[in-house]
């Protein structure tokens, strides 16, 4: 199978942190992530990540992976140097530091989309499923961030990511979402599926396949050849801003090392023998073949990935896959 000879990038997931405050009960990191992942990018790597990217038509840069950011105290100057190249800039956070010094900062600095992760419905399962009884300080946060935004003017987004904990109560947690949350802090919503995270033996509290028949009906999830590259902090033996395969390989980050850009160019990566065994396994259909595939829920179709959203642009039912693929072009998720 040739290798590409285009390289389509539209979207960077760059993690800026590989440690975390939280140990969320659905999350691999809960256990204890690998000693090689739990770096922070330097600003230079970031830099050199960012300007190689530009040349292949970077539209977003989203500031996460699995660690929490705001743990980094110069996540505003990370916004600030994408946000100088004419890129829009997003980022995932759990809520907890986002106080209004940095709250403010992150407005000023151009930020697009802050994305807030809050598993649970209300107290008790907010305590459960994100590890700390910090419900009421989070949705103050974000509250406060809603409204200073608008103060400022209206310059960034704020969205408010759930996930459904108890697949056969979900009209009523999506109820309790839309009540506790989005009433409450003004911000926007989405309410998913839970994920297994590539297999990882995790509580959740359900299983995907459970909503499928068999497991005949897996299928490339698309991301070897979607246009979005996830890099994590850290990499393996002393190298940072390693490409990893997907987001979904938390807690196996090592498995899913496809390279490390901060020696190599984005190009080397892409046209890379580890890249190019995953997209031909995917093409075959041969999932087992890669380990952290093999057993990962996001294979399996189930067509209400999507439970609840009111962003706009966000479809009901949606499933994660990516449709309309051109396996002769690389076009990277």
């Amino acid at each position: 199978m040739p290798l590409p000879d285009q390289i389509v990038l539209k979207q960077l997931d760059l993690e800026l942190n590989g440690g975390c405050n939280y140990s969320c009960t659905m999350c691999p990191q809960a256990a204890g992530r690998e000693k090689n992942f739990l770096r922070k990018l330097p600003f230079p790597v970031f830099e050199k990540i960012l300007d190689d990217a530009m040349q292949y038509g970077l539209d977003t840069v989203s500031l996460h992976g699995s660690g929490e950011p705001t743990l980094n105290a110069d996540m505003p100057d990370f916004v600030a140097a994408v946000k100088a190249r004419g890129v829009r800039c997003m980022s995932f956070t759990n809520g907890y530091r986002l106080d209004e010094k940095l709250s403010r900062r992150l407005i000023e600095a151009g930020i697009d989309v802050l994305r807030i992760s809050a598993i649970g419905y209300d107290r008790e399962s907010y305590a459960h499923w994100m590890s700390m009884d910090a419900l009421d300080r989070v949705r103050e946060n974000v509250r406060r961030f809603v409204q200073l935004n608008e103060q400022m003017g209206g310059r960034s987004e704020v969205h408010i990511h759930h996930l459904i904990t108890n697949v056969t109560r979900k009209d009523e947690e999506t109820a309790l979402y839309r009540k506790n949350w989005g009433e409450f802090t003004g911000a926007m919503s989405e309410i998913w599926l839970m994920h297994n995270w590539a297999g990882s033996d995790i509580e959740l509290g359900y299983h995907r396949d459970a909503l499928v028949a068999t497991r005949e009906t897996r299928r490339s999830c698309g991301r070897p050849f979607s246009p979005l590259l996830q890099v994590r902090a850290g990499g393996l033996d002393g190298h940072t801003g390693a490409v990893v395969a997907c987001c979904m390989v938390l807690g196996k980050d090592s498995q899913g090392v496809l390279g490390h850009l901060d020696t190599q160019s984005i190009a080397d990566v892409v046209r890379g023998g580890e890249y190019e065994a995953l997209r031909t396994a995917h093409r075959a259909g041969r999932f087992d073949d890669i380990p952290y595939c093999k057993d990962c829920d996001q294979l399996l179709d189930v067509t209400e990935s999507l439970v609840w959203s009111d962003i706009p642009g966000r479809s009901y039912g949606q499933s994660k896959i990516v449709e309309g693929l051109d396996h002769r072009a690389f076009v990277t998720i």
